[in-house]
Formats: C-alpha cells, sequence, structure tokens
C-alpha cells in the first residue's frame, strides 16, 4: 500500500479571500524574490542558514531539481541562497550515482536517486544542515528485486566542507510490515541541543514512526560504503497494535518542553489517528515514550497535517499550534465549506494546557494552515507572532500567508497583514505560503524576517519586518467651553471681532532601530461629527477652513513636541446648532518620504495603537453656571376626527400642543412618524388660533416623517398649539386603526425629548350595496301569429319568443367589497314542461358563474346577439326611451282575466346559477345576462290561463378586501318577473268594390219606393189635431212658471 508523497495535497480549488488588510510591518515592497529551474518546486522548503551570528543567508529546497549526478533524473537538490544578492547556487549534498552490488555477476543497483524528492525538507541548525529525500529507494536484501522507499537524508557542516548521509530505515527490517515504506525525512527538525528528529509516516503499515539522533554520531565514522548503518544513541518508536495502521504518525515534527524539567520534548503530528480525527502527540525524547495527545473534533480534517512550537503568550512556557488545512465549516449541513483550522494550545504548566484557541480559514478549499512557523517578535511588543500559510486562497489561486501577532491571552483573533502571492495558477497553482520559515533577522535590524515558499511558481520571497514606531499623541483644547460673546480675535484683514480658542498637538516616539528624528504627517478637522455638507461652527484663524493639514517633525525619541493651532467661532446666526460639542480630530500618519530611499525597510507606524485623538470643545449657553440646559418638554395632541372611512376622502388634521416647562430646549424639533396608510399634505394655515410651523417631509432608516422646527431655542414657557394636516388613502394592509407617533426632540444632553404620544384612529369599512334587474320583454302575448309549434325543435326560433333577464350588483361605496356569492333561481320545468328554456349565460364585470345542471340540454343552435338597447341603458346606468318593435298585424287589447299564477322556485323546477364576484370598488358593477326562450308549447296547451314567470336573485357580502371587517356584511334579494298572457285577435274580410256600389244602389232603390208607397198612402198629408197644440203649450207655461 504505498503512498504518493503528493497525496495531501490534490484536489485544489480557492475561493476570494475577504478585503486585503492595511499592511503592518512585514515590507511588501523591497521583498528579495529567489528563483530556481521551471518545474523544480524550487521553494517546496526553506530555511535560514546562520553559520555565525553575523552570516545569514537562505536555504530552498528543490524536491524535483536535476543536478550532475550520473544518470540521476530529478533527483532534486537543496540551493544556498545569499542574502541580499539574489542569486543561489545548489549545495553539492551528493555527486554520486545509484550505488552498485553484484547479482549473479553483473552490477544492479541498489538505490534509486531518480525521483527520490531530494529537498523536500530542509532545516539548519546553527552551522548544521539536514536535506532530506522521503521517496528514496533501495533495493532490499531479498533474493527477488524488490524496491522499498525508506528515505534518505544528508547532514551537512563546516560551511557545507563535509557531508554524511543517514538513512534510519534502509535495514533488514523492509517491506511495508516493517520500515520498507518508512519514508524517513517527510518531516524534519531540531532539538535545541542541535540534535535531529526524523518523521517516516510509512513504517509498520503507515503506522508512523519518529526516530531521533545526533549530528555528531552522523557525521562520525562516516563511510560511503557503510549502507547498513546502525547508528549506537539512535532512537525509535517501535510497531503498534495493528488498529494504529495507516495513522501516518511523523507526517509533521518540532520540539518543545512541556515537563517542566527543561528537557525538550518532540511534538508529532498524526493526521489520520483517532480514527481519522487526526491527533499531536508529545513524545519523552529521553525514552521515546507518549506523554499526551490532542484530537482533532472532525474527521478527515487532516489534524496534525503541520505543527509548530511557540511561546505566544510571553509567559515562558511553550505552546502548540497545529494545523488541519481540510477542516469543513459546516454552517449549512448540506454545503460544508472546507475552510481549514488553526488550533492553538497554549500551557498553563506542565502537563497542563488551555482549551484550544482556533482560528479559521474564509476561503474554500484555500488550505488555511498547511503551513504554520513561529516568526519570534516580529513587532517588538514583547509578544511571539505566528505566520500561517493558506497556500490555495486568493485570486486565481494565487496563495496567501496571514500574520497573527500574539498577547498575554495567545493570538490576536485577526491577522495585522495578510501577504498575496504574485504568480497565478499556470499548470498547477504557485502554492504561495506552501512552506514558511521565520525567526531569523536577515537584515539584522533587529526584527525576525520571514521566507514564504512558492513551489509552483518556483520562487522563495524573503519579506523583511519593518522597525514599529509608538507615537503618543495629545490633543488639548484650551479653553474648552467658548463663550460666543466674548470676542476677543480680530480677524485678519477684517474689523470683524470672533470668539477663538486654542489647539495644541503634542506628540513623542520610541521604537527599536529608529533614528532620532521622525516627521508626522498631520490633520485637524473641526467640528468633525457634523455631516459633510453641513456648516462647520468653527474655522481655522489663519486658514478660515474647517480642515488643516501640517507636519510635525519630532527631533528626538521620548522628547515631547508640540504646535498651536488658532481656532475661532462663526457668528451665532450661521448655525443653529448650539448644544452639542465641537468635536476636534487629530489624524496622523508617519511621512515615509523623510526616511532615506534605500535598500533598508523604512519604519511604520505601529498596528495596534490608534492613530487619531478627538477632544471636545463646547459653546456657552445660558443655562446657569454648569452651562447645562435642562428642558421639560411636553407634547399632547388630538385628531380633528375619531374615525376614517375605508373609500372616503379621508382628511386628518392632527392638533398638536407642545411646549416647555424647564430651561431651553436647543434645535427643538417636532416629530411625527407617518403611518404607512397616511401621506402628508401640509401645516394648517387658515385657523389664526392655529400657530404655523416650518416642517419639512422626511425619510429616517425606511421611515418617514414629519419633521417641524420649534424654535433654537425652544425657550422656556413656550405653550402653543398647531395643526398638521395628512390624507389617508392606503388602506389594503391597515389593522383596526392607524397610529401617529408624535416626540419633541432636541439636542439637549439632559431630558432631550418630550413624553412620546400614541395617537390612534379607528378605521372603518361600509359599502351600500344595490340588486337590480330586467326582464326583456316583461310581458309575453299569446297566442303567436303566423307560428306554429314543433315537436323537436333545433332552432331557437322554433322553441317561442326570445326572453332576456339582465341583473346588475352595483356597489355604491364607499368602500371596496369581494367575496361576493349571487344566486339566482330561473324557473326552469313543470311536470316534465319547459317553462323558460336558458340557451346562453354572460357576464359583464368581475364575475364567475356555474349553473346546478346543464344548460341547452336539447343542443338547439341559437346566436347571441348584441346588447338590445334597453339592456345596455341598465348595464351604463343611462336612461333611454322604451323601445318598442312594429308588427306586422295590429294586436287588439289583451283579454282580461283573473290575476296570473306566479311560477318560481316554490313550486316548479329550477335550475340554480350560482356566481362568485370578485372586488368591486365603489361605483363599480357586475352584471349577469340570461338569453332564454319561453317554450310556447307548454302554454299553448293552457289556453287563456295567465302566468308570471318569476325568478329569485339574492347576493351575499362575504368579506371586504381589508382586515377590518364591518359587524355586518351587505345582503339582499329581488325577483324579476314575465307575464304571459293571452289576447283575441282582430279578423277583417275583404268585399269587392262593385258589391259595396251595389249595395248602396240597393239602398237607396228600396229608400225610394218606401218613400213613394208613403206619399201614396196620403202620410205626408195628415194635420195634428189642435188639442194637441194647446196641451203643448200649456206644458211649456207650467216649466217655465216651476222654473221660477
Amino acid at each position: 500500500r504505498p503512498r504518493r508523497w503528493q497525496h495531501p495535497l490534490l484536489l485544489l480549488s480557492a475561493l476570494l479571500w475577504a478585503p486585503a488588510l492595511v499592511a503592518f510591518n512585514l515590507d511588501e515592497e523591497k521583498l528579495t524574490v529567489y528563483s530556481g529551474p521551471p518545474g523544480s518546486y524550487f521553494g517546496y522548503s526553506v530555511d535560514f542558514y546562520i553559520p555565525d551570528p553575523s552570516t545569514v543567508s537562505v536555504l530552498v529546497g528543490a524536491p524535483k531539481a536535476n543536478t550532475t549526478q550520473p544518470d540521476i533524473v530529478e533527483g532534486g537538490a537543496v540551493y544556498y541562497c545569499a542574502w541580499p544578492a539574489a542569486r543561489c547556487r545548489q549545495i553539492p549534498f551528493d555527486n554520486t550515482n545509484n550505488r552498485k552490488i553484484k547479482v549473479n555477476g553483473t552490477r544492479e543497483p541498489i538505490e534509486f536517486k531518480t525521483n527520490q524528492w531530494f529537498g523536500a525538507t530542509v532545516k539548519a541548525h546553527k552551522e548544521k544542515v539536514v536535506a532530506c529525500a522521503p521517496l528514496y529507494h533501495w533495493r532490499t536484501l531479498k533474493d527477488s528485486p524488490e524496491k522499498d522507499p525508506v528515505g534518505t537524508c544528508y547532514v551537512a557542516i563546516q560551511n557545507f566542507s563535509a557531508y554524511a548521509e543517514y538513512s534510519p530505515c534502509r535495514n533488514s527490517n523492509a517491506d511495508p510490515e516493517g520500515q520498507g515504506f518508512c519514508q524517513a525525512g517527510f518531516s524534519l527538525d531540531f532539538y535545541k541541543n542541535g540534535d535531529l528528529i526524523v518523521g517516516g509516516p510509512g513504517s509498520f503499515y503507515w503506522q508512523g514512526q519518529v526516530i531521533t539522533a545526533s549530528i555528531a554520531d552522523i557525521i562520525a565514522n562516516y563511510s560511503f560504503k557503510d549502507i547498513l548503518r546502525k547508528l549506537a544513541r539512535e532512537k525509535q518508536t517501535g510497531v503498534a497494535p495493528p488498529s494504529y495502521d495507516d495513522n501516518y504518525m511523523g507526517y509533521s515534527v518540532a520540539a518543545g518542553e512541556f515537563t517542566g524539567d527543561s528537557e525538550q520534548e518532540l511534538v508529532a503530528g498524526v493526521p489520520r489517528g483517532a480514527q481519522n480525527f487526526g491527533y499531536v502527540s508529545i513524545i519523552n525524547s529521553s525514552d521515546l515514550t507518549f506523554i499526551q495527545n490532542f484530537t482533532g473534533e472532525q474527521m478527515a480534517s487532516y489534524f496534525g497535517y503541520t505543527v509548530a512550537v511557540s511561546d505566544v503568550n510571553n509567559d515562558g512556557l511553550d505552546d502548540i499550534l497545529v494545523g488541519a488545512p481540510l477542516f469543513m465549516e459546516r454552517e449549512f449541513e448540506s454545503k460544508p465549506k472546507e475552510v481549514g483550522q488553526v488550533y492553538l494550545y497554549l500551557q498553563e504548566s506542565a502537563f497542563l494546557f488551555q482549551d484550544a484557541q482556533i482560528l479559521t480559514g474564509t476561503e474554500v478549499f484555500g488550505r488555511f494552515g498547511s503551513a504554520i512557523t513561529h516568526l519570534g517578535d516580529l513587532n517588538q511588543d514583547g509578544y511571539n507572532d505566528i505566520a500561517i500559510g493558506a497556500p490555495f486562497a486568493g485570486e486565481d489561486r494565487r496563495g496567501k500567508v496571514l500574520i497573527y501577532n500574539g498577547y498575554s491571552n495567545g493570538l490576536n483573533p485577526n491577522p495585522s497583514q495578510v501577504l498575496s502571492g504574485a504568480w497565478a495558477s499556470q499548470s498547477m497553482p504557485s502554492g504561495f505560503g506552501f512552506t514558511l520559515r521565520g525567526d531569523s533577522d536577515v537584515d539584522k535590524n533587529d526584527y525576525p524576517d520571514l521566507i514564504v515558499g512558492a513551489f509552483g511558481a518556483g520562487k522563495a520571497v524573503v519579506y523583511r519586518a519593518r522597525p514599529v514606531v509608538t507615537v503618543n499623541a495629545h490633543l488639548i483644547l484650551n479653553p474648552m467651553i467658548v463663550n460666543p460673546d466674548n470676542k476677543t480675535c480680530q480677524l485678519p484683514g477684517s474689523q470683524l471681532l470672533v470668539a477663538c480658542f486654542t489647539v495644541r498637538v503634542c506628540a513623542d516616539f520610541e521604537g527599536q532601530s529608529i533614528s532620532d528624528e521622525i516627521v508626522l504627517k498631520g490633520e485637524l478637522q473641526l467640528d468633525s461629527l457634523k455631516q459633510k455638507g453641513a456648516v462647520k461652527r468653527t474655522l481655522f484663524f489663519d486658514y478660515h477652513q474647517s480642515h488643516h493639514y501640517f507636519s510635525l517633525v519630532i527631533e528626538k525619541q521620548k522628547q515631547l513636541h508640540c504646535q498651536d493651532f488658532l481656532v475661532y467661532l462663526r457668528d451665532e446666526t450661521e448655525f443653529r446648532d448650539k448644544l452639542s460639542p465641537i468635536n476636534i480630530n487629530f489624524n496622523y500618519s508617519l511621512d515615509e518620504s523623510s526616511f532615506e530611499d534605500s535598500l533598508t525597510v523604512k519604519p511604520i507606524l505601529n498596528y495596534y495603537q490608534k492613530n487619531s485623538l478627538a477632544e471636545q470643545a463646547y459653546i456657552l449657553v445660558d443655562c446657569g453656571e454648569d452651562n447645562l440646559c435642562i428642558p421639560d418638554l411636553q407634547l399632547s395632541a388630538v385628531p380633528d376626527t375619531d374615525q376614517l372611512i375605508i373609500g372616503e376622502e379621508n382628511c386628518v388634521m392632527l392638533i398638536i400642543n407642545p411646549r416647555n416647562d424647564g430651561e431651553g430646549a436647543y434645535e427643538a424639533e417636532l416629530h411625527i412618524k407617518i403611518p404607512p396608510e397616511a401621506d402628508y399634505t401640509g401645516v394648517e394655515r387658515n385657523n389664526k388660533a392655529l400657530r404655523v410651523l416650518s416642517c419639512d417631509y422626511k425619510m429616517e432608516n425606511e421611515t418617514r416623517m414629519v419633521v417641524c422646527d420649534l424654535g433654537n431655542p425652544m425657550v422656556a414657557g413656550s405653550n402653543f398649539s398647531t395643526g398638521i394636516r395628512f390624507s389617508v388613502q392606503h388602506f389594503e394592509n391597515s389593522d383596526f386603526s392607524i397610529n401617529f407617533e408624535l416626540q419633541i426632540k432636541s439636542s439637549n444632553k439632559i431630558n432631550p425629548t418630550s413624553n412620546l404620544v400614541n395617537l390612534h384612529i379607528n378605521i372603518s369599512a361600509v359599502a351600500q350595496v344595490q340588486i337590480r334587474g330586467v326582464s326583456h320583454p316583461p310581458t309575453i302575448i299569446l297566442p303567436l301569429h303566423n307560428w306554429e309549434p314543433k315537436d323537436e325543435p333545433t332552432k331557437e326560433e322554433e322553441v317561442g319568443p326570445l326572453v332576456e333577464h339582465i341583473y346588475e350588483l352595483h356597489n355604491i361605496g364607499p368602500s371596496a367589497i369581494n367575496n361576493t356569492i349571487l344566486h339566482v333561481g330561473w324557473p326552469l320545468s313543470s311536470r316534465e314542461e319547459f317553462l323558460l328554456y336558458i340557451l346562453h349565460i354572460q357576464t359583464h364585470g368581475p364575475l364567475h358563474c356555474q349553473t346546478s345542471s346543464p344548460i341547452n340540454t336539447m343542443q338547439i343552435k341559437f346566436t347571441v346577439p348584441e346588447d338590445t338597447p334597453e339592456l345596455a341603458a341598465f348595464l351604463y346606468n343611462s336612461t333611454i326611451s322604451h323601445y318598442i318593435r312594429r308588427r306586422d298585424v295590429a294586436v287588439a287589447e289583451p283579454h282580461r282575466k283573473n290575476s296570473a299564477k306566479i311560477l318560481n322556485c316554490t313550486n316548479v323546477k329550477c335550475v340554480l346559477i350560482a356566481c362568485t364576484v370578485g372586488q368591486l370598488e365603489r361605483g363599480k358593477s357586475a352584471a349577469l345576462k340570461i338569453r332564454s326562450r319561453l317554450w310556447a308549447q307548454t302554454f299553448l296547451e293552457r289556453k287563456n290561463d295567465l302566468y308570471s314567470l318569476s325568478s329569485n336573485v339574492s347576493f351575499e357580502v362575504k368579506s371586504m378586501p381589508y382586515k377590518v371587517q364591518p359587524a355586518k356584511l351587505p345582503e339582499g334579494s329581488i325577483a324579476i318577473r314575465t307575464s304571459v298572457i293571452w289576447s283575441t285577435p282582430n279578423v277583417s274580410f275583404e268585399i269587392p268594390l262593385w258589391v259595396i256600389i251595389l249595395a248602396i244602389l240597393l239602398g237607396l232603390l228600396v229608400l225610394a219606393l218606401l218613400t213613394l208607397a208613403l206619399w201614396k198612402c196620403g202620410f205626408f198629408d195628415r194635420a195634428r189635431p189642435p188639442q194637441d197644440d194647446m196641451a203643448d203649450r200649456q206644458q211649456l207655461t207650467n216649466n217655465k212658471t216651476t222654473d221660477a
């Protein structure tokens, strides 16, 4: 089960990092960048080389570099890079080919250096340098040729004048069950006494092991030919039970003191131990027994991938840092994010550690925690600092290194600086931050520096620490209370006297390796709390501006230097605010142009010290000896109506009474919070009893406000009334009332506000709904002229006369209605005989209808004509004269009998039409038109019987489109009737003209004959008797007498 060297770093990606931080004291401009051969992985490992206190250089491993070794391909190399020069040369640890032995008479290699990854780890301790090739293979002592990746290391001493090989796993204990897959040198470190710690994570079926040895023993009596060499004082951890297989102990190693005996222990990372949760072990350096474990919190996070030791809180006790670069943040279980974590275990005493402080990466697949290094005291604040690599973070996976500064309680949780790689991913990521090394001072400025490797780009970068300047600054105002009436300063070039005061700026500084003189660039801001565009109440006397930039030269450390500025107060007519303090801000930065532009890095201000100061001056106001105004603001208000009806033009005036029973209230304002239903329309101006205020409409954090000026100051004893008008129309989401919030606010420090007034105005919904209907025609007269019934009619004309009903639901208002039910009971049939046969139902407006049974079951063909004049007039609420169709023949007066029989749903079969009506606003209607035919056959069989066909129409409003509902919702019903009556038609005979003439002539002839006969008989000659005349006269005389 061989494990490839690249295994932990496969499948890499990155997201964008958080916004870049302001750089602290690692200089990002004056870098030293070392470059190696392309594809050599130059920068895979790095270290400082300090053979003596006066010399510092850089060592860089390139595990895929080619060397001068004969027949060896990409065996790997370590480069020596002098500083400040940017050139590197290979260190000749091994110039030989593979060693060979005779096997069956032929010479065959016993070791295999091609692709051995020499330089994958490199470590220096004073003049000693160790570099390892963890993928170095050798041929075992078996008869059948096998290659085991045992790994090997080379030691260089005396300024690379002497070399020795050390391969602790190259022995007779071969194969995976032994040390055949040891990969010695996978990790590497030194004790402080110079002894070597080697990690071999592949031994014993990848249980792993750690090995310690003395450099002196490795060098002593070394022979190139001595392949199977065993050192006398070498120590190795042994094989464990099979449950520890695949743990990878020795994946990372470090040294520190944790038992209180002044002897260092070694720390080993076991990233796949504890059932893949990973752990880190503290191991006794004397007998390699296990003392204490720290276990990871998440499976497969690779806890123990890297370990480091540092005293970050300066308590004299070593602390342990552990990286888990594959840790997943599970904010959402369905979308875990691999961000990586670093754990800091602070040592409290021997064998006792605090719970871990956790630092978490922010970029997915950035592999935060892949490298951790002790930096030393980077900013000279007394606490050691730490660098953590995230080699695949950043834009284009350029890689990042985060600097965390130590303090008394561990590490600051936020990085003080983030270094970003300069090389984007090509065929592979640059790996900037994959390896780190600190705690050495290359430029001898008393600040430790940092090396960052970027093996994918073939680079190693030296970052030098800048000296840190700590400034002690002061800002003094004299006087702090300015009397606007004490005008003692005369403005230059003017006769105008103003009130003024002095602003004094003082500063001194200190810092390690800082020259005697520094220059601060200062900025003074007057009245800085005033927003942009607001009137600044104070200006500089000489510049008439509220901003001033200047330089402050400090010639010696810890020597206070001061500078004064005269400031004056504007005239009181130019501003309103007299109560809020006048804020004076002093900001400063280091003037880097004052330092020589040379190889030396420039100082920088302390990141953890604020570079700004603020003080406040006050304007003297007439509020007693303490210059403190304490108002007593009171507020009351009433609306001019207590009820709002939805749909009406609701106008509300708030009658407001503000008063001040205390001292003056400065910048006093009336604030009215407008409810969502209302809109501000203005101030009442027509009522002389109400004061007219100056009011503005404002938006404050999405809250609509009316703000009215009450005076500056609102003097003591103020008491008046005012009227503010609002229009209330938006009731869509209203509750049972609307609420106005009113309060007086001032800029006074004490009692700045009045009581809060909440005005509630009730809301109600009222709607008057009317149902109307008409029958067209209202009366049907039978019998029908020139019409004969058919047994099976197919066309609507064959059924009988047309009858149309129209019903209208009209909302008079004022409120809207919705969710209304309209029911129609239609007299359809009686005793299986049709009465009014429905052909079609038509709707107008938000109306949807369904019938209780199908209509037009006889499939009679019909057409839907345009609306009749009566229907149009009804729908659109207009009036026209009654329209009568002309008939071909005259109709006689109807034949009247007893009252008609009413046919409705109580005595005949009805079809029920149920309609839902949508929202109807004020003045809107919905109409239903039913087109039908009177089934004439049914009525012709009952000749001379009078009938009244009645449809019953009812409605019920279920709700209104508001949260508030009336106590009783509208409902109603009507009955629309169509009468059926009978008449006897007139009959006329056509007589020929000659018959009429002949009849007249015959009549005349008969009359002539009759007259002649009477004459012949003497009828015309008869005389009246005399007595008759006398009687007549006497009768007339009597009548006259009676009348008189």
